[in-house]
């Protein structure tokens, strides 16, 4: 069988059982995209699914139903590769495949996803727990500077990617840009496994890459009831929680790090947005947006 079409079906199989379906909805859903499906090809595929994906499809005997379980944040991560990995193989095994599709579509241009020949190296040290010397240029430094960084995870954020780790000379876990980066050297020493629970624990509350804004704290928003739409279909984070939905507006709450990425994303919102708490950053954005008006152009 084609690996394309094997992913394609497992992509699909993940996204409808997300929530619960017969075997009936499922097929209908697959022939819907040309793929046919059997009672013994779900069963294997419910099996590699697992197996290649650590993705449990659960079968419910009393409502007859197939549903996706497992912790919701590793599972949409496991979609976002797997969507990806579809689009290649959509793409085809040759460039002019890819040439072809240029011509019919528009990407965001803030980001290349640079620094991605980096993946390889990176990823079989995280897996093997090994540290790795990088070099690497700031933007704001002339002269390269070396980590000797012990890392945990790969993030992407607005079109570019980051490794996220512990490094000699920090206390806190850091966050280093691949396109940045213009040297790795993978060595023999072996990373503590308990790191990686402290890097995913701090991360978990970041939008974005910078944890320089503190603790988490608690911080409720206001949007407009249309902005409240476009926030409820794509979230801010994944703590987002919904407390009032009206015609008077939609007020969330997020459990965040305060840092520069979360006031970014606030100041692009403009008006459809207040911070309601907490009042520190309810203030700092109101000067930041004063600041802004009084710049000549």
């Amino acid at each position: 069988m084609r690996t394309s079409a094997r992913l394609r079906r497992y992509l699909l199989l993940l996204e409808r059982v997300r929530r619960p379906c017969s075997f009936a909805e499922l097929r209908d859903h697959l022939d819907q995209y040309g793929l046919a499906l059997s009672t013994r090809t779900l069963h294997r595929d419910i099996e590699q699914i697992r197996d290649e994906l650590g993705a449990e499809v659960v079968y419910d005997r009393p409502s007859n139903t197939y549903q996706l379980q497992g912790p919701h944040e590793a599972m949409a991560r496991t979609l976002q590769l797997l969507e990806r990995a579809v689009l290649g193989t959509l793409l085809g095994a040759d460039a002019g495949g890819i040439g072809r599709a240029s011509q019919h579509v528009i990407m965001e241009q803030h980001g290349r996803l640079s620094g991605l020949a980096h993946w390889p190296v990176l990823l079989r040290a995280i897996d093997e727990r090994r540290m790795v010397r990088v070099d690497y240029r700031r933007f704001q430094r002339e002269h390269d500077q070396r980590f000797d960084l012990r890392p945990h995870f790969l993030k992407e954020y607005q079109g570019r990617w980051y490794v996220l780790g512990m490094a000699a000379g920090y206390d806190r876990p850091i966050s280093l840009g691949l396109d940045r980066i213009v040297g790795l050297h993978p060595t023999a020493q072996r990373v503590p496994a308990k790191e990686k629970d402290m890097v995913r624990d701090l991360y978990a509350h970041v939008i974005g890459v910078d944890t320089s804004g503190g603790e988490p704290q608690s911080i409720r928003l206001k949007f407009t009831a249309l902005q409240g739409r476009y926030v409820k279909a794509l979230p801010l984070h994944p703590s987002q929680q919904v407390i009032q939905d009206d015609a008077d507006g939609c007020v969330v709450d997020l459990f965040v790090v305060p840092n520069m990425e979360l006031e970014q994303a606030l100041l692009a919102l403009g008006s459809s947005v207040e911070v309601v708490r907490p009042a520190g950053l309810a203030g700092k954005l109101r000067r930041m947006h004063a600041a802004a008006g009084l710049r000549k152009p």
